[in-house]
């Protein structure tokens, strides 16, 4: 496996070691570590000899991964046209990666059949070489076909129309509130974004619990603040939801003690929320 390591490095393909039981990093920034030094493989390899070599998907690399999991009844012809001729892998379980070119896409596996998954910008796979991974067509990556990729792309996002909602009396304190939100979720590292979408979740579900803001206003405005900073791109359209849904769940069982009434003019909190959307 360290042969193999350092020959996909010596290629310019950054690697990193994965549990052969499992096939999870063993390294603590998963993926993330992923490195084409020598030295660094070499280290790796001599604590853990028996690791899997895995390499990470997207930008690094400059490949996405279409995953067939045979497991999950997954087949070819579940799919309404061919996969044009590219690189292709048969995995240890009896499935299939195909390999494409990068197109800018997350892990999400959009509209594709039940079995089917998507391997980009914050995945990884196992290469060939590894115990029961097999090239079994050696070709370059192709593109991906249009109607591939519009199956995997979220659909574009539209804020629905909405009515003002006013805030009892707190519209100042609620304002700030979600201000100070937005802004730290725009400026936070992209590794940290869905920690910090699910931080501001919590403390905006605190005011909905208050209920010195709507529930459906703050999940509006937070799925379309995830849709500007990139996070939906990335994680997919439904885990970003679910994030939403527990932390304002988690924010609304601790309400927010609220500051005395102000009387500053009513504010219309959607439009607040979805202003740092660009």
């Amino acid at each position: 496996m360290l042969t193999l390591a350092l020959s996909l490095a010596a290629a310019g393909t950054p690697v990193f070691p994965c549990r052969p039981e499992n096939k999870r990093p063993f390294t603590s920034n998963g993926f993330k570590s992923a490195s084409v030094f020598p030295h660094v493989l070499d280290r790796w390899w001599r604590d853990w000899p028996d690791a899997l070599v895995g390499m990470p998907t997207g930008e690094r690399t400059g490949v996405w991964v279409l995953d067939m999991d045979s497991h999950k009844g997954a087949a070819e012809s579940d799919l309404p046209y061919s996969l044009p001729p590219t690189r292709m892998v048969r995995t240890r379980s009896g499935g299939k990666h195909f390999y494409f070119r990068h197109a800018g896409l997350g892990c999400s596996p959009g509209r594709l059949p039940a079995g089917w998954d998507v391997r980009s910008t914050g995945g990884y796979v196992l290469v060939p070489g590894n115990p029961g991974y097999t090239l079994e067509h050696d070709l370059p990556p192709a593109d991906a076909a249009e109607w591939l990729l519009a199956m995997i792309r979220p659909k574009p996002y539209t804020p629905r129309p909405s009515t003002p909602y006013q805030p009892q009396g707190h519209d100042h304190y609620v304002r700030s509130a979600i201000t100070s939100e937005l802004a730290e979720l725009a400026r936070c590292p992209a590794g940290s974004r869905g920690y910090q979408l699910n931080t501001a979740a919590f403390r905006l579900g605190t005011l909905v619990g208050a209920g010195a803001l709507d529930r459906s206003e703050a999940e509006h405005g937070l799925l379309d603040a995830a849709h500007g900073c990139g996070l939906v791109a990335v994680d997919g359209e439904r885990a970003v939801r679910a994030t939403i849904r527990r932390g304002l769940d988690a924010g609304s069982r601790q309400p927010r003690a609220l500051p005395e009434r102000d009387n500053t003019p009513l504010v219309d909190v959607s439009k607040l929320l979805r202003k740092r959307r660009a």
